[in-house]
Parts: C-alpha cells; sequence; structure tokens
C-alpha cells in the first residue's frame, strides 16, 4: 500500500558505511526505497550494481554529512512526495517501479552474489598479502 519503502539501517549516526538485511528488503520486495542510512550509502548501494532514484526524487540527503539534517531531508522528500497531485504520484510510480524492477532482477539474477564474491576474494588477497611471512 506504500508507494516508498523507507528502511531505517542498523547504523545511522557517523560515517560508517554498512547495508544490512534493511535496505535488501525493498530491493528483494521489488519497492522503490528511500534509505535512512549513513551519508552516502546510496553512492555505495550504486557501487553494487544497484541503482536508486535520484532521477525521480532528490537524492541529494544521502550527500549530507551532518546527521541531524539529513533525517530532516528525508522528512521533506516525504511531505513533498505525499503532497504529489495523484497524476504526479501516477507519474513517479512509473519510473521508480521500473528502477525497483531492474534492482530486484539484479539483486536475485546472480550479479549482485558475483560482485560480493569478487569483493570477498580481494578481501582475503589482501590479508593473505598482509600476514606474508
Amino acid at each position: 500500500d506504500s508507494m516508498f519503502y523507507v528502511p531505517t539501517e542498523t547504523v545511522y549516526f557517523g560515517k560508517r558505511l554498512h547495508l544490512t538485511e534493511k535496505t535488501f528488503k525493498p530491493i528483494a520486495m521489488e519497492m522503490p526505497f528511500i534509505l535512512v542510512a549513513p551519508a552516502h550509502s546510496l553512492e555505495y548501494l550504486r557501487s553494487y550494481g544497484f541503482q536508486t532514484f535520484g532521477s525521480e526524487i532528490d537524492e541529494s540527503y544521502d550527500e549530507e554529512e551532518d546527521d541531524l539534517i539529513r533525517i530532516q531531508k528525508v522528512g521533506k522528500l516525504l511531505e513533498d512526495i505525499n503532497g504529489l497531485s495523484t497524476k504526479e504520484k501516477q507519474h513517479l510510480w512509473k519510473y521508480t517501479s521500473k528502477i525497483a524492477t531492474h534492482n530486484y532482477q539484479h539483486f536475485y539474477g546472480g550479479k549482485f552474489e558475483q560482485a560480493l564474491w569478487q569483493e570477498f576474494k580481494l578481501m582475503l588477497s589482501q590479508i593473505e598479502r598482509d600476514h606474508a611471512v
């Protein structure tokens, strides 16, 4: 019944980028989302091949370093979306649902899994180099 899912990540304050199941739930449910998380979390998510909704909504909140201002920007964005006309909401849904479908297919189609395995292998290589005798 919601136009956007609003996951609130476990870690919000500070600079640690850490995505959990909370971020991936709307992706797995094929829903558009507005992420409440540390700054640059959407950028981090895009680095894994996911798309976000910046072509349709103001995602500048993700660039805001100040935690309190960032949450205010998220609130303002939600108010702005709520204030759209029915026709504007239908237009927004049409385009954000296409992005949500891309993310769903990326998540379940194996590309995300491949990216995670590559990252894992790189981390193991770095550990091996750091601990080489």
